[in-house]
């Protein structure tokens, strides 16, 4: 499967966007509840038990840390006073003694209110106070659970989403490689079937002396078409194997750019197209590997080639000013691409029967030269008609295909 690595990254960014915001929300919608709460604790049931609980209470001033804290010293005095009761006797005088420690530290929690404070503690008001108490901790934990029940299901949504569309990418996938092994075999079956037939022809005497030369050379073309299409099917899978690694290395990319132009100098010529070339005449050295980067450029120019008329002019250019990034840019004045076929431009065999027929091209050229920039860290794009025009190349082209290497 062609992996877009830079597509994938995209969308782990959203996932962890889409989460944090959720976990955010779940967070204040808890906060919220949990004031809420303890607001109404504060001026409802807390105060009723405790004014029946300890006489001399004023608690106009009773604020959350004192809700809590003082909830959890009755409690630790109501497990004292029920401790006492099952305990032999000998055990009594430390109960008594830690009992007295927990009353002083509620008194000195509420030492604010300015009047002595009596503990009225009985087996009833014991009672009430346990109830209370197991009413509060759940009246606490009720927000805490809704938040971690909601936030647990949208993670479950978002996962059951992810997990539909990972279904829909692999049935697209395997749509696209049947797709894909279709088209290979119509490429190769076309000239297997030509130079097949020839080869029979020859070998049966029915092919004259004077037209033994065009067999000849119809044999060669169409092997050579064949030996094109393996070759960049060796390269294409050779990418996403596992072994495969990019020998990383220093790399001028004028000089680069100018032999790859130069080494398809004589065969544009022969094309009846003119080359272009913008190059500055300075060094401009990025990471890269050499030989990938310079096939990457030999790609694109072949593709303008084999996919333009006679007279078209194909441009070659590098832009590399300060402070912003290095472009490689190959262009030509040839007619733009429909936008059915732009789309997916760079997926393999995304050019139609009638242009791998007509242009004699693979559709395999573009989706190397994709694999090869993104495993450098590169960017492409398809630039066309007034696009064109911000890249600050001659007017005259109507597209081009953009290499981003930043800085």
């Amino acid at each position: 499967m062609d992996t877009d690595w830079g597509k994938c990254m995209e969308e782990l960014k959203d996932l962890r966007k889409y989460l944090i915001k959720r976990f955010i929300l779940t967070v204040t919608f808890i906060s919220g509840t949990e004031y809420v709460v303890m607001l109404l604790l504060r001026r409802t049931l807390v105060p009723f038990v405790l004014n029946n609980t300890f006489s001399g209470l004023k608690h106009e001033n009773i604020n959350a840390y004192t809700v809590i804290v003082g909830t959890l010293l009755l409690f630790a005095l109501l497990i004292i006073n029920i401790i006492k009761y099952i305990l032999p006797n000998g055990v009594f005088n430390v109960l008594d003694r830690l009992a007295d420690y927990v009353s002083r530290s509620f008194e000195k929690l509420l030492s604010g209110q300015g009047k002595a404070i009596g503990i009225n503690f009985g087996p009833m008001k014991g009672t009430i106070l346990f109830i209370t108490f197991i009413a509060i901790i759940l009246m606490l934990l009720i927000p805490i659970i809704l938040g971690a029940v909601y936030y647990s299901a949208v993670v479950v949504k978002k996962v059951r989403e992810l997990e539909a569309k990972e279904q829909e990418e692999k049935k697209e996938y395997d749509r696209r490689r049947n797709l894909m092994l279709s088209d290979i075999a119509h490429d190769l079956r076309t000239p297997m079937t030509t130079v097949s037939g020839y080869a029979r022809a020859i070998s049966d005497g029915m092919v004259t002396p004077e037209k033994m030369p065009e067999y000849l050379s119809a044999i060669e073309v169409k092997s050579e078409k064949m030996n094109e299409l393996i070759n960049l099917l060796f390269d294409y899978v050779r990418l996403d194997s596992e072994g495969f690694k990019l020998n990383m290395e220093k790399v001028d990319i004028c000089e680069a750019a100018r032999e790859s132009a130069a080494f398809l100098y004589q065969d544009i010529e022969d094309k009846g197209m003119e080359l272009v070339v913008g190059i500055p005449d300075r060094e401009v050295y990025i990471e890269a590997d050499r030989i990938q980067i310079s096939r990457v450029i030999s790609n694109l120019i072949t593709n303008a080639m084999k996919h333009n008329d006679a007279g078209t002019k194909i441009g070659v250019y590098v832009s590399a000013e300060e402070e912003s990034d290095i472009k490689i840019m190959v262009a030509d004045t040839g007619a733009v691409i429909p936008d059915d076929i732009k789309e997916n431009i760079f997926e393999p065999f995304v050019m139609g029967d009638e242009s791998r027929q007509s242009k004699g091209g693979s559709g395999l050229g573009l989706s190397i030269v994709k694999k090869v920039v993104e495993m450098h860290g590169f960017k492409l794009r398809l630039l066309q008609e007034d696009e064109v025009k911000r890249t600050g190349i001659k007017k005259e082209f109507k597209k081009v295909f953009v290499v981003t290497v930043p800085t």
